[in-house]
């Protein structure tokens, strides 16, 4: 990787402090170092390095677009400083100081190259930003033209001062920037009005419109004058990652596409040709998939860029998914056949991208049979809405850890749980609150002990005798048998709707 004069004389500065310059040049042209020999001509864009007494005055005004490293007396050379000439004291090593330089442009050699390699590769956008770090020492950002955060460096989850652009998963836009820009894209500078700090900005393009923009953010160091051209090296593997995970969908995927959708919207469907359609895909009847259901807010659903980004990078993680926007949320069907995975596996992958980008996600359960497809995303939508209400820190909600709550809040849907609960706890509730008794616990302890007497009593603190005496007068104030396996479970769907009502009334409150 070639690199400016700037950029070697700033890191050069961290060994030899004390070292002079002439005007440096911000052009990325430079070469690997050579020693100077007295009498030979200069070659291009070389980083020289060369004895005071191995080279001429008239010599060194005549080096063309090289960085000239001397080493010696500069008396020689009088006061004047010349363009693309840095002055080492005669204490410098040459040797070492070529070693130096070799090292500065392995750094950047080898960036480059991991740079290369994590944007062909199916590594994230995060892991190509966090790679940067060494070169760059701010955090960077990857966002839509207006303002959408596709991914950033993890350096900026642990900076107070970004936290509520992360949280909004929003960077602020001016509109004087949203100009399309033909030719060559520039960087640009601007300061944040949230987190107050110095930007600089450059553009990614699709079909010549602008559509991302990477963002370098001034928070651990000042920023350089050559960061700007490094910013420019950085888009263009950004880019080569973009392209990969915005590829215009084939004619095939938006068949399928296409397909699960009308599955979903239409009332009623000819179910006699739906296996023939799928088996164009290679779905198959036997197959094992799974929905997932995401919410995206109104804003990223008005930015079809946006979905866009968010369907392909989902597919392009889970191999053998399909991603479509549906209403409010882009719903994902997963065929585990083709992904080679277990359903759990699947998830996994896909929790790291949904919590980098903010977004939350219903999951169904696995199902084969290519006539429930709607029935499970309904499923995940349930497991999105509910999920999101009663565990609204979780980036992914199961169905089957909210299904119990589901049944319970459909059991009162239409009427009051005191209606429809058992009256034989409500007469025990009661009891309590007029007698001063605790028949009411007694008998949901014993319950969910699964009628464990000795179990049941340590739970309650109180002596065995006690606990068998609190049951038989339990039995004589309302007629219970535990042992019809109908009849527990209506008492034990009645806890449960007492206790919810209970929470329901404590955050009202």
């Amino acid at each position: 990787m070639r690199i400016s004069m700037q950029i070697l004389a700033d890191r050069l500065i961290q060994n030899y402090p004390e070292y002079q310059q002439g005007e440096l040049s911000e052009e990325m042209n430079l070469k690997r170092p050579l020693f100077y020999q007295s009498g030979t001509d200069f070659k291009k864009n070389k980083v020289y390095i060369a004895r005071e007494s191995e080279v001429s005055v008239n010599a060194l005004r005549e080096h063309g677009d090289n960085l000239v490293l001397i080493v010696g007396n500069s008396a020689k050379f009088g006061d004047e400083l010349i363009p693309g000439v840095c002055y080492f004291s005669e204490d410098c090593n040459p040797e070492a100081l070529f070693n130096t330089v070799q090292r500065i442009f392995d750094t950047y050699d080898a960036w480059d190259e991991r740079m290369q390699h994590l944007a062909m590769s199916e590594r994230t956008l995060k892991q190509l930003l966090d790679g940067s770090h060494r070169i760059f020492h701010n955090p960077i950002m990857v966002s839509t033209t207006d303002g959408f955060i596709i991914d950033c460096s993890s350096l900026m989850n642990t900076m107070p001062e970004f936290q509520e652009i992360l949280q909004n998963n929003q960077v602020t836009v001016l509109e004087e920037e949203m100009d399309t820009i033909t030719g060559v894209p520039e960087v640009k500078h601007y300061q944040d009005p949230v987190t107050q700090k110095n930007n600089l900005f450059i553009d990614i393009y699709d079909k010549n419109r602008s559509a991302y923009r990477v963002i370098l953010v001034e928070a651990s160091r000042k920023l350089k004058m050559y960061d700007e051209f490094l910013l420019q090296h950085l888009a263009k593997y950004i880019q080569q990652m973009l392209e990969k995970y915005t590829v215009v969908q084939s004619d095939i995927g938006y068949s399928l596409d296409r397909l699960l959708s009308n599955i979903l919207t239409e009332d009623e469907m000819d179910t006699s040709s739906i296996e023939t359609q799928f088996d164009t895909f290679h779905w198959k009847e036997n197959h094992h998939y799974f929905c997932m259901n995401i919410h995206v807010s109104t804003v990223d659903r008005q930015n079809l860029t946006v979905i866009k980004f968010i369907c392909n990078r989902i597919e392009s993680l889970v191999k053998g998914s399909c991603a479509f926007l549906l209403d409010e949320n882009i719903v994902v069907y997963v065929n585990l056949n083709h992904l080679g995975k277990t359903m759990k596996e699947s998830i996994k992958i896909v929790t790291g991208f949904l919590q980098d980008s903010y977004l939350k996600a219903g999951i169904s359960y696995e199902f084969s049979g290519l006539q429930s497809f709607k029935q499970y995303y309904l499923q995940s939508k349930i497991a999105l809405e509910e999920g999101s209400k009663q565990y609204p820190l979780r980036w992914v909600n199961r169905f089957d850890d909210i299904a119990l709550d589901y049944l319970i809040g459909k059991c009162t849907d239409r009427m009051e749980p005191k209606v429809v609960c058992s009256l034989a706890v409500l007469k025990l509730r009661d009891y309590d609150r007029e007698h001063k008794t605790d028949y009411y616990d007694t008998l949901r302890t014993y319950i969910t002990c699964q009628m464990n007497a000795v179990k049941a009593a340590k739970e309650l603190f109180i002596h065995r005798s006690t606990f068998l005496y609190r049951m038989a007068h339990i039995k004589e104030l309302v007629d219970i048998d535990l042992e019809d396996s109908d009849q527990l479970l209506y008492l034990l769907l009645t806890y449960k709707l007492l206790e919810k009502e209970k929470d329901d009334k404590n955050i009202e409150e």
